[in-house]
């Protein structure tokens, strides 16, 4: 196996790391948000733990760029 090959494997494996350790605490950040926001009803809590939990970066950024309140 080329030397090479290895690094590209070892790198992509390192980025793909890091990009879930980011979703990870972007998703835990905005779960803990949403469920500390008594603003929110039980149904608007349920939305966007559920929106969240499906697409943990998109779900989190969203709520975090609609939220003010944070």
């Amino acid at each position: 196996m080329d030397v090479s090959l290895v690094l590209a494997f070892g790198a992509l494996a390192a980025g793909l790391t890091v990009a879930g350790v980011v979703a990870l605490v972007l998703a835990v950040a905005a779960l803990v948000s949403v469920f500390r926001n008594n603003e929110l009803s039980g149904s608007a809590q349920a939305m966007w733990v559920l929106a969240i939990a499906l697409v943990p970066i998109f779900g989190s950024v969203i709520y975090f760029s609609v939220r003010s309140d944070w």
